[in-house]
Protein backbone atom coordinates (compact mmCIF):
# COMPACT_ATOMS: atom_id res chain seq x y z
CA UNK A 1 0.00 0.00 0.00
CA UNK A 2 2.85 2.41 0.90
CA UNK A 3 4.59 1.65 -2.39
CA UNK A 4 1.41 2.34 -4.34
CA UNK A 5 0.94 5.65 -2.53
CA UNK A 6 4.54 6.67 -3.20
CA UNK A 7 4.25 5.74 -6.86
CA UNK A 8 0.97 7.61 -7.13
CA UNK A 9 2.53 10.73 -5.55
CA UNK A 10 5.48 10.65 -7.95
CA UNK A 11 3.13 10.17 -10.87
CA UNK A 12 1.00 13.09 -9.69
CA UNK A 13 4.02 15.40 -9.55
CA UNK A 14 5.14 14.27 -12.99
CA UNK A 15 1.68 14.91 -14.40
CA UNK A 16 1.59 18.35 -12.77
CA UNK A 17 4.98 19.28 -14.23
CA UNK A 18 3.99 18.06 -17.69
CA UNK A 19 0.71 19.97 -17.73
CA UNK A 20 1.83 23.17 -15.99
CA UNK A 21 3.29 24.95 -19.02
CA UNK A 22 0.49 23.77 -21.28
CA UNK A 23 -2.10 25.09 -18.82
CA UNK A 24 -0.47 28.53 -18.74
CA UNK A 25 -0.12 28.79 -22.52
CA UNK A 26 -3.65 27.66 -23.29
CA UNK A 27 -5.05 30.03 -20.66
CA UNK A 28 -2.92 32.86 -22.03
CA UNK A 29 -4.10 32.30 -25.61
CA UNK A 30 -7.76 32.17 -24.56
CA UNK A 31 -7.55 35.32 -22.43
CA UNK A 32 -5.62 37.04 -25.22
CA UNK A 33 -8.34 36.12 -27.72
CA UNK A 34 -11.07 37.47 -25.43
CA UNK A 35 -9.17 40.71 -24.87
CA UNK A 36 -8.48 41.00 -28.59
CA UNK A 37 -12.19 40.53 -29.30
CA UNK A 38 -13.01 43.58 -27.21
CA UNK A 39 -10.05 45.50 -28.65
CA UNK A 40 -11.29 44.99 -32.21
CA UNK A 41 -15.00 45.38 -31.46
CA UNK A 42 -14.64 48.80 -29.83
CA UNK A 43 -14.28 51.85 -32.06
CA UNK A 44 -11.21 53.98 -31.60
CA UNK A 45 -11.29 55.68 -28.21
CA UNK A 46 -14.58 54.02 -27.29
CA UNK A 47 -13.75 53.56 -23.61
CA UNK A 48 -13.31 55.91 -20.62
CA UNK A 49 -10.33 58.25 -20.91
CA UNK A 50 -8.76 56.19 -23.70
CA UNK A 51 -7.78 59.29 -25.73
CA UNK A 52 -5.80 60.65 -22.76
CA UNK A 53 -4.12 57.30 -22.06
CA UNK A 54 -3.28 56.72 -25.73
CA UNK A 55 -1.65 60.14 -26.05
CA UNK A 56 0.20 59.60 -22.76
CA UNK A 57 1.47 56.20 -23.97
CA UNK A 58 2.70 57.62 -27.28
CA UNK A 59 4.55 60.44 -25.51
CA UNK A 60 6.19 58.13 -22.94
CA UNK A 61 7.29 55.73 -25.69
CA UNK A 62 9.03 58.74 -27.28
CA UNK A 63 10.90 59.46 -24.06
CA UNK A 64 8.70 62.21 -22.61
CA UNK A 65 8.08 61.15 -19.00
CA UNK A 66 6.26 64.36 -18.00
CA UNK A 67 4.94 66.95 -20.42
CA UNK A 68 4.70 70.70 -20.14
CA UNK A 69 2.31 72.35 -17.71
CA UNK A 70 -0.79 73.94 -19.22
CA UNK A 71 -1.61 77.38 -17.78
CA UNK A 72 -4.85 77.33 -15.80
CA UNK A 73 -5.08 73.51 -15.64
CA UNK A 74 -4.08 71.29 -12.72
CA UNK A 75 -3.99 67.58 -11.95
CA UNK A 76 -2.76 65.34 -14.76
CA UNK A 77 -3.17 67.95 -17.49
CA UNK A 78 0.00 68.26 -19.58
CA UNK A 79 0.95 69.21 -23.10
CA UNK A 80 3.05 66.47 -24.74
CA UNK A 81 4.74 65.92 -28.09
CA UNK A 82 3.06 63.21 -30.18
CA UNK A 83 2.16 62.71 -33.87
CA UNK A 84 -0.34 65.26 -35.13
CA UNK A 85 -2.93 62.61 -36.00
CA UNK A 86 -3.37 61.82 -32.30
CA UNK A 87 -5.00 65.17 -31.67
CA UNK A 88 -8.07 63.64 -33.35
CA UNK A 89 -8.45 61.38 -30.32
CA UNK A 90 -9.93 64.37 -28.50
CA UNK A 91 -12.80 64.53 -31.03
CA UNK A 92 -14.47 61.46 -29.53
CA UNK A 93 -17.37 63.59 -28.24
CA UNK A 94 -19.01 63.25 -31.65
CA UNK A 95 -20.33 59.83 -30.55
CA UNK A 96 -19.16 59.02 -27.00
CA UNK A 97 -21.99 60.79 -25.17
CA UNK A 98 -24.59 60.65 -27.94
CA UNK A 99 -26.07 57.13 -27.57
CA UNK A 100 -28.29 57.30 -30.65
CA UNK A 101 -25.30 57.87 -32.95
CA UNK A 102 -22.89 55.21 -34.17
CA UNK A 103 -19.13 55.59 -34.07
CA UNK A 104 -18.95 56.42 -37.79
CA UNK A 105 -18.51 60.16 -37.15
CA UNK A 106 -14.96 59.91 -35.78
CA UNK A 107 -12.34 60.79 -38.39
CA UNK A 108 -8.90 59.63 -37.31
CA UNK A 109 -6.67 60.94 -40.06
CA UNK A 110 -3.64 63.19 -40.17
CA UNK A 111 0.11 63.37 -40.45
CA UNK A 112 2.83 61.70 -38.39
CA UNK A 113 4.52 65.06 -37.79
CA UNK A 114 5.04 65.68 -34.07
CA UNK A 115 3.10 68.48 -32.44
CA UNK A 116 1.84 69.49 -28.99
CA UNK A 117 -1.32 67.70 -27.81
CA UNK A 118 -3.03 67.99 -24.42
CA UNK A 119 -3.76 64.99 -22.19
CA UNK A 120 -5.30 64.61 -18.72
CA UNK A 121 -2.97 61.66 -17.96
CA UNK A 122 0.29 63.53 -18.43
CA UNK A 123 1.65 62.87 -14.90
CA UNK A 124 0.63 59.23 -14.39
CA UNK A 125 3.29 56.61 -13.54
CA UNK A 126 5.06 55.69 -16.82
CA UNK A 127 5.77 51.89 -16.90
CA UNK A 128 2.43 50.75 -18.34
CA UNK A 129 2.43 53.57 -20.87
CA UNK A 130 5.95 52.82 -22.05
CA UNK A 131 5.04 49.21 -22.84
CA UNK A 132 1.73 49.80 -24.62
CA UNK A 133 3.04 52.91 -26.37
CA UNK A 134 5.68 50.99 -28.34
CA UNK A 135 3.37 50.19 -31.33
CA UNK A 136 2.82 53.94 -31.82
CA UNK A 137 6.48 54.14 -32.83
CA UNK A 138 5.63 51.85 -35.73
CA UNK A 139 2.52 53.82 -36.67
CA UNK A 140 0.41 56.40 -34.82
CA UNK A 141 -2.43 55.83 -37.27
CA UNK A 142 -5.51 53.70 -36.53
CA UNK A 143 -3.62 50.43 -37.00
CA UNK A 144 -1.07 51.50 -34.41
CA UNK A 145 -3.79 52.33 -31.88
CA UNK A 146 -5.35 48.88 -32.36
CA UNK A 147 -1.89 47.34 -31.83
CA UNK A 148 -1.55 49.32 -28.60
CA UNK A 149 -4.84 47.81 -27.44
CA UNK A 150 -3.74 44.32 -28.43
CA UNK A 151 -0.44 44.69 -26.57
CA UNK A 152 -2.32 45.82 -23.46
CA UNK A 153 -4.61 42.78 -23.82
CA UNK A 154 -1.59 40.46 -24.07
CA UNK A 155 -0.08 41.82 -20.84
CA UNK A 156 -3.39 41.34 -19.05
CA UNK A 157 -3.78 37.84 -20.53
CA UNK A 158 -0.37 36.81 -19.20
CA UNK A 159 -1.35 37.88 -15.69
CA UNK A 160 -4.74 36.15 -15.85
CA UNK A 161 -3.03 32.98 -17.10
CA UNK A 162 -0.85 33.15 -13.98
CA UNK A 163 -4.05 33.33 -11.93
CA UNK A 164 -5.34 30.13 -13.59
CA UNK A 165 -2.04 28.38 -12.90
CA UNK A 166 -2.21 29.41 -9.25
CA UNK A 167 -5.51 27.58 -8.86
CA UNK A 168 -3.46 24.38 -8.63
CA UNK A 169 -2.39 25.47 -5.17
CA UNK A 170 -5.96 26.09 -3.95
CA UNK A 171 -7.57 23.59 -1.57
CA UNK A 172 -9.80 22.59 -4.51
CA UNK A 173 -8.80 23.69 -8.02
CA UNK A 174 -12.22 23.37 -9.64
CA UNK A 175 -14.07 25.27 -6.91
CA UNK A 176 -11.34 27.91 -7.05
CA UNK A 177 -11.93 28.15 -10.81
CA UNK A 178 -15.56 29.07 -10.14
CA UNK A 179 -14.40 31.98 -7.98
CA UNK A 180 -11.95 33.11 -10.65
CA UNK A 181 -14.62 32.91 -13.38
CA UNK A 182 -16.97 35.09 -11.31
CA UNK A 183 -14.14 37.57 -10.64
CA UNK A 184 -13.54 38.02 -14.38
CA UNK A 185 -16.60 40.17 -15.06
CA UNK A 186 -17.45 41.59 -18.50
CA UNK A 187 -15.96 44.88 -17.29
CA UNK A 188 -12.61 43.16 -16.72
CA UNK A 189 -12.42 41.88 -20.30
CA UNK A 190 -13.72 45.19 -21.67
CA UNK A 191 -10.97 47.16 -19.93
CA UNK A 192 -8.36 44.61 -21.03
CA UNK A 193 -9.22 45.43 -24.64
CA UNK A 194 -8.49 49.15 -24.23
CA UNK A 195 -5.51 51.42 -23.67
CA UNK A 196 -5.99 51.99 -19.95
CA UNK A 197 -3.72 51.20 -16.96
CA UNK A 198 -6.78 49.78 -15.17
CA UNK A 199 -6.32 46.67 -17.32
CA UNK A 200 -2.89 46.07 -15.77
CA UNK A 201 -4.13 46.94 -12.28
CA UNK A 202 -7.19 44.66 -12.29
CA UNK A 203 -5.55 41.67 -13.98
CA UNK A 204 -2.51 41.93 -11.72
CA UNK A 205 -4.80 42.09 -8.68
CA UNK A 206 -6.59 38.90 -9.76
CA UNK A 207 -3.24 37.15 -10.20
CA UNK A 208 -2.03 38.53 -6.87
CA UNK A 209 -5.08 37.24 -4.98
CA UNK A 210 -4.73 33.79 -6.55
CA UNK A 211 -0.96 33.44 -6.07
CA UNK A 212 -1.06 34.67 -2.46
CA UNK A 213 -3.95 32.37 -1.56
CA UNK A 214 -2.22 29.42 -3.24
CA UNK A 215 0.87 29.98 -1.09
CA UNK A 216 -1.28 30.42 2.03
CA UNK A 217 -2.83 27.01 1.33
CA UNK A 218 0.57 25.24 1.14
CA UNK A 219 0.78 22.50 3.75
CA UNK A 220 3.19 23.02 6.62
CA UNK A 221 5.19 19.89 5.66
CA UNK A 222 5.52 20.95 2.01
CA UNK A 223 8.06 23.32 0.48
CA UNK A 224 6.50 26.36 -1.18
CA UNK A 225 6.42 25.82 -4.93
CA UNK A 226 9.07 27.88 -6.74
CA UNK A 227 6.80 28.58 -9.71
CA UNK A 228 4.19 29.95 -7.32
CA UNK A 229 6.72 32.34 -5.82
CA UNK A 230 7.61 33.54 -9.32
CA UNK A 231 3.93 34.13 -10.08
CA UNK A 232 3.61 35.99 -6.76
CA UNK A 233 6.51 38.30 -7.67
CA UNK A 234 5.18 38.94 -11.18
CA UNK A 235 1.63 39.63 -10.00
CA UNK A 236 2.43 41.89 -7.05
CA UNK A 237 5.19 43.76 -8.90
CA UNK A 238 2.88 44.41 -11.87
CA UNK A 239 0.22 45.58 -9.43
CA UNK A 240 2.73 47.77 -7.62
CA UNK A 241 3.61 49.77 -10.74
CA UNK A 242 0.10 49.89 -12.22
CA UNK A 243 -1.83 52.84 -10.79
CA UNK A 244 -2.04 55.32 -7.94
CA UNK A 245 -3.98 53.07 -5.54
CA UNK A 246 -1.74 50.00 -6.04
CA UNK A 247 0.06 50.17 -2.66
CA UNK A 248 -3.31 50.18 -0.90
CA UNK A 249 -4.42 47.04 -2.77
CA UNK A 250 -1.18 45.23 -1.95
CA UNK A 251 -1.51 45.96 1.76
CA UNK A 252 -5.16 44.90 1.72
CA UNK A 253 -4.44 41.60 -0.06
CA UNK A 254 -1.61 40.74 2.32
CA UNK A 255 -3.73 41.49 5.40
CA UNK A 256 -6.63 39.32 4.22
CA UNK A 257 -4.41 36.44 3.07
CA UNK A 258 -2.51 36.64 6.35
CA UNK A 259 -5.77 36.28 8.24
CA UNK A 260 -6.71 33.24 6.17
CA UNK A 261 -3.31 31.56 6.50
CA UNK A 262 -2.87 32.32 10.20
CA UNK A 263 0.24 33.15 12.21
CA UNK A 264 1.83 29.77 11.54
CA UNK A 265 1.77 30.34 7.79
CA UNK A 266 2.96 33.95 8.19
CA UNK A 267 5.97 32.93 10.31
CA UNK A 268 6.82 30.11 7.92
CA UNK A 269 6.72 32.35 4.86
CA UNK A 270 8.67 35.15 6.57
CA UNK A 271 11.52 32.71 7.32
CA UNK A 272 11.68 31.37 3.76
CA UNK A 273 14.70 32.91 2.01
CA UNK A 274 12.99 32.84 -1.38
CA UNK A 275 9.95 34.64 0.02
CA UNK A 276 12.22 37.28 1.55
CA UNK A 277 13.77 37.93 -1.86
CA UNK A 278 10.30 38.03 -3.42
CA UNK A 279 9.18 40.58 -0.81
CA UNK A 280 12.20 42.74 -1.59
CA UNK A 281 11.47 42.77 -5.33
CA UNK A 282 7.80 43.56 -4.77
CA UNK A 283 8.72 46.26 -2.27
CA UNK A 284 11.07 47.99 -4.72
CA UNK A 285 8.47 47.93 -7.50
CA UNK A 286 5.81 49.37 -5.22
CA UNK A 287 8.19 51.93 -3.71
CA UNK A 288 8.91 53.32 -7.16
CA UNK A 289 5.20 54.09 -7.57
CA UNK A 290 5.02 55.67 -4.10
CA UNK A 291 8.05 57.88 -4.72
CA UNK A 292 6.62 59.02 -8.06
CA UNK A 293 3.28 59.87 -6.47
CA UNK A 294 4.92 61.84 -3.65
CA UNK A 295 7.16 63.85 -5.97
CA UNK A 296 4.90 64.34 -8.99
CA UNK A 297 1.52 64.45 -7.18
CA UNK A 298 -0.37 63.22 -10.27
CA UNK A 299 -3.90 64.06 -9.10
CA UNK A 300 -3.24 67.26 -7.14
CA UNK A 301 -5.81 69.69 -8.52
CA UNK A 302 -5.62 72.46 -5.97
CA UNK A 303 -9.32 73.21 -6.53
CA UNK A 304 -12.48 72.81 -4.48
CA UNK A 305 -16.16 72.15 -5.14
CA UNK A 306 -18.94 73.93 -3.24
CA UNK A 307 -21.40 71.37 -1.85
CA UNK A 308 -23.45 71.09 1.34
CA UNK A 309 -23.01 68.20 3.76
CA UNK A 310 -26.54 66.96 3.01
CA UNK A 311 -26.00 67.01 -0.76
CA UNK A 312 -22.64 65.34 -0.35
CA UNK A 313 -24.11 62.41 1.60
CA UNK A 314 -27.16 62.12 -0.66
CA UNK A 315 -25.13 62.14 -3.88
CA UNK A 316 -22.57 59.69 -2.54
CA UNK A 317 -25.18 57.12 -1.47
CA UNK A 318 -27.16 57.72 -4.65
CA UNK A 319 -24.17 56.72 -6.77
CA UNK A 320 -23.71 53.35 -5.01
CA UNK A 321 -25.79 51.57 -7.65
CA UNK A 322 -23.55 53.03 -10.35
CA UNK A 323 -20.45 51.81 -8.50
CA UNK A 324 -21.85 48.27 -8.39
CA UNK A 325 -23.14 48.07 -11.95
CA UNK A 326 -19.93 49.44 -13.42
CA UNK A 327 -17.90 46.70 -11.75
CA UNK A 328 -19.90 44.19 -13.78
CA UNK A 329 -20.90 45.88 -17.01
CA UNK A 330 -21.06 49.56 -17.94
CA UNK A 331 -19.21 50.02 -21.20
CA UNK A 332 -18.27 52.70 -23.68
CA UNK A 333 -17.84 55.96 -21.80
CA UNK A 334 -19.84 54.44 -18.92
CA UNK A 335 -23.08 55.00 -20.82
CA UNK A 336 -23.58 51.57 -22.41
CA UNK A 337 -25.18 49.51 -19.67
CA UNK A 338 -25.15 45.74 -19.83
CA UNK A 339 -28.61 44.13 -20.07
CA UNK A 340 -30.17 43.88 -16.62
CA UNK A 341 -30.02 40.09 -16.73
CA UNK A 342 -26.21 40.35 -16.72
CA UNK A 343 -26.26 42.19 -13.39
CA UNK A 344 -28.68 39.57 -12.03
CA UNK A 345 -26.43 36.70 -13.14
CA UNK A 346 -23.35 38.11 -11.41
CA UNK A 347 -25.32 39.10 -8.33
CA UNK A 348 -26.64 35.54 -8.02
CA UNK A 349 -23.18 34.00 -8.50
CA UNK A 350 -21.54 36.34 -5.99
CA UNK A 351 -24.40 35.82 -3.53
CA UNK A 352 -24.07 32.04 -3.79
CA UNK A 353 -20.34 32.09 -3.11
CA UNK A 354 -20.73 34.58 -0.27
CA UNK A 355 -23.50 32.60 1.37
CA UNK A 356 -21.53 29.36 1.25
CA UNK A 357 -18.27 30.99 2.34
CA UNK A 358 -19.83 32.74 5.33
CA UNK A 359 -21.82 29.70 6.47
CA UNK A 360 -18.83 27.39 6.91
CA UNK A 361 -17.35 26.74 10.38
CA UNK A 362 -14.10 28.77 10.24
CA UNK A 363 -14.82 32.09 11.97
CA UNK A 364 -11.48 33.56 10.99
CA UNK A 365 -12.04 32.78 7.31
CA UNK A 366 -15.60 34.08 7.44
CA UNK A 367 -14.42 37.31 9.04
CA UNK A 368 -11.76 37.81 6.35
CA UNK A 369 -14.36 37.29 3.63
CA UNK A 370 -16.88 39.58 5.31
CA UNK A 371 -14.24 42.27 5.83
CA UNK A 372 -13.28 42.18 2.14
CA UNK A 373 -16.92 42.37 1.04
CA UNK A 374 -17.61 45.25 3.44
CA UNK A 375 -14.52 47.15 2.25
CA UNK A 376 -15.68 46.68 -1.35
CA UNK A 377 -18.99 48.35 -0.49
CA UNK A 378 -17.61 51.11 1.73
CA UNK A 379 -14.47 52.15 -0.12
CA UNK A 380 -16.22 53.98 -3.01
CA UNK A 381 -18.57 55.73 -0.59
CA UNK A 382 -15.76 56.87 1.70
CA UNK A 383 -13.59 57.96 -1.24
CA UNK A 384 -16.41 59.96 -2.80
CA UNK A 385 -17.28 61.56 0.54
CA UNK A 386 -13.68 62.64 1.10
CA UNK A 387 -12.79 63.74 -2.42
CA UNK A 388 -15.97 65.26 -3.90
CA UNK A 389 -15.43 68.60 -2.10
CA UNK A 390 -11.93 68.69 -3.66
CA UNK A 391 -12.32 67.33 -7.21
CA UNK A 392 -16.02 66.49 -7.60
CA UNK A 393 -17.56 63.03 -8.28
CA UNK A 394 -14.83 60.84 -9.66
CA UNK A 395 -15.10 57.19 -8.51
CA UNK A 396 -15.91 54.48 -11.03
CA UNK A 397 -16.69 50.82 -10.44
CA UNK A 398 -13.50 49.61 -12.09
CA UNK A 399 -11.48 51.52 -9.49
CA UNK A 400 -12.84 49.10 -6.85
CA UNK A 401 -12.30 45.93 -8.89
CA UNK A 402 -8.75 45.16 -7.61
CA UNK A 403 -10.35 44.70 -4.18
CA UNK A 404 -13.75 43.41 -5.30
CA UNK A 405 -12.33 40.50 -7.33
CA UNK A 406 -11.01 39.11 -4.09
CA UNK A 407 -14.53 38.43 -2.77
CA UNK A 408 -15.46 35.50 -5.07
CA UNK A 409 -11.88 34.20 -5.10
CA UNK A 410 -11.65 34.15 -1.29
CA UNK A 411 -15.09 32.57 -0.99
CA UNK A 412 -14.12 29.81 -3.44
CA UNK A 413 -10.86 29.23 -1.52
CA UNK A 414 -12.81 28.83 1.74
CA UNK A 415 -15.42 26.54 0.17
CA UNK A 416 -12.76 24.39 -1.46
CA UNK A 417 -11.06 23.85 1.91
CA UNK A 418 -14.32 22.67 3.51
CA UNK A 419 -15.99 19.28 3.61
CA UNK A 420 -18.43 20.27 0.85
CA UNK A 421 -15.73 21.47 -1.52
CA UNK A 422 -15.05 18.09 -3.11
CA UNK A 423 -18.77 17.36 -3.54
CA UNK A 424 -19.33 20.70 -5.27
CA UNK A 425 -16.32 20.12 -7.50
CA UNK A 426 -17.73 16.77 -8.64
CA UNK A 427 -21.20 18.24 -9.20
CA UNK A 428 -22.54 20.07 -12.24
CA UNK A 429 -22.39 23.41 -10.38
CA UNK A 430 -19.18 24.68 -12.05
CA UNK A 431 -20.59 24.11 -15.54
CA UNK A 432 -23.98 25.61 -14.60
CA UNK A 433 -22.25 28.73 -13.28
CA UNK A 434 -20.10 28.80 -16.41
CA UNK A 435 -23.15 28.60 -18.68
CA UNK A 436 -24.79 31.52 -16.85
CA UNK A 437 -21.63 33.62 -16.98
CA UNK A 438 -21.25 32.86 -20.69
CA UNK A 439 -24.68 34.36 -21.31
CA UNK A 440 -23.67 37.47 -19.36
CA UNK A 441 -20.41 37.96 -21.25
CA UNK A 442 -21.97 37.34 -24.66
CA UNK A 443 -24.91 39.69 -24.10
CA UNK A 444 -22.56 42.41 -22.80
CA UNK A 445 -20.32 42.11 -25.83
CA UNK A 446 -23.18 42.06 -28.34
CA UNK A 447 -24.99 44.97 -26.67
CA UNK A 448 -21.86 47.12 -26.74
CA UNK A 449 -21.05 46.31 -30.35
CA UNK A 450 -24.65 47.01 -31.31
CA UNK A 451 -24.58 50.44 -29.66
CA UNK A 452 -21.47 51.49 -31.64
CA UNK A 453 -22.64 49.92 -34.91
CA UNK A 454 -26.19 51.29 -35.16
CA UNK A 455 -26.78 53.39 -32.03
CA UNK A 456 -28.26 52.42 -28.68
CA UNK A 457 -31.79 51.99 -30.03
CA UNK A 458 -30.78 50.65 -33.45
CA UNK A 459 -31.64 47.36 -35.11
CA UNK A 460 -31.32 44.18 -33.07
CA UNK A 461 -29.51 42.59 -36.03
CA UNK A 462 -26.81 45.24 -35.97
CA UNK A 463 -24.54 43.38 -38.38
CA UNK A 464 -26.87 43.75 -41.39
CA UNK A 465 -26.69 47.45 -42.20
CA UNK A 466 -24.33 49.05 -39.68
CA UNK A 467 -23.31 52.70 -39.85
CA UNK A 468 -19.99 51.68 -38.34
CA UNK A 469 -18.38 48.27 -38.42
CA UNK A 470 -15.24 46.99 -36.65
CA UNK A 471 -12.33 45.45 -38.53
CA UNK A 472 -13.26 41.92 -39.72
CA UNK A 473 -16.99 42.75 -39.49
CA UNK A 474 -19.54 42.79 -36.67
CA UNK A 475 -21.00 39.29 -37.12
CA UNK A 476 -17.68 37.38 -37.40
CA UNK A 477 -16.34 39.22 -34.33
CA UNK A 478 -19.49 38.44 -32.33
CA UNK A 479 -19.53 34.75 -33.26
CA UNK A 480 -15.78 34.39 -32.74
CA UNK A 481 -16.00 35.97 -29.30
CA UNK A 482 -18.81 33.59 -28.34
CA UNK A 483 -16.84 30.56 -29.53
CA UNK A 484 -13.74 31.54 -27.54
CA UNK A 485 -15.93 32.11 -24.47
CA UNK A 486 -17.32 28.57 -24.70
CA UNK A 487 -13.82 27.09 -25.02
CA UNK A 488 -12.57 29.24 -22.14
CA UNK A 489 -15.30 28.15 -19.74
CA UNK A 490 -14.86 24.49 -20.64
CA UNK A 491 -11.12 24.85 -20.14
CA UNK A 492 -11.26 26.69 -16.81
CA UNK A 493 -14.31 25.07 -15.20
CA UNK A 494 -14.09 21.56 -16.64
CA UNK A 495 -11.89 18.85 -15.13
CA UNK A 496 -8.23 19.63 -15.85
CA UNK A 497 -6.10 17.22 -17.90
CA UNK A 498 -4.19 16.52 -14.71
CA UNK A 499 -7.38 15.55 -12.88
CA UNK A 500 -8.38 13.22 -15.69
CA UNK A 501 -4.96 11.54 -15.92
CA UNK A 502 -4.74 11.04 -12.15
CA UNK A 503 -8.26 9.58 -12.08
CA UNK A 504 -7.42 7.20 -14.91
CA UNK A 505 -4.16 6.14 -13.23
CA UNK A 506 -5.96 5.61 -9.92
CA UNK A 507 -8.56 3.44 -11.63
CA UNK A 508 -5.82 1.37 -13.28
CA UNK A 509 -3.96 0.93 -9.97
Amino acid sequence: MTTNRGTSALRSRAVAARNGKREWWVSFLLFAALGAGWAIALPLFGSPDEPAHTIRAASVARGEMIGERIPGKDGGWRSVHVPEVMDNANDVDCYAFRPDLSAACLSYEGSDRETKVDTTAGTYFPPYYWVVGLPSLISPQAGGVYLMRLLSALVAAALLACAVSSLRGFPNRRVGAVGLAVAVTPMVLFVNGTVNPSSLEISAAIAAWCSALAIAATRADTRINRAEIVRLVVAFSALGVSRLFAPMWIVGILIVVGMLGGWTAIRRMSRDRRMQIAAGIIGLATLSQVVWNVIVRPVDTGTSVEISQYELIRNTIGRSGFFYDSMIGNFGWLNVKAPYVVILIWSAAIGLLLALGLSLPSRRAAFALLMTAAATVLLPLVSEYREVPIIGPFWQGRYTLPLAVGVPIIAAWIIGASSIGERLARSRLPLIVGAALFIGHFLSFAQTLRRFSVGYNGSFMYWRTPSWSPPLGALPITLGFGLVLIIWYLWVLGPSPEDIEIAVDAAID
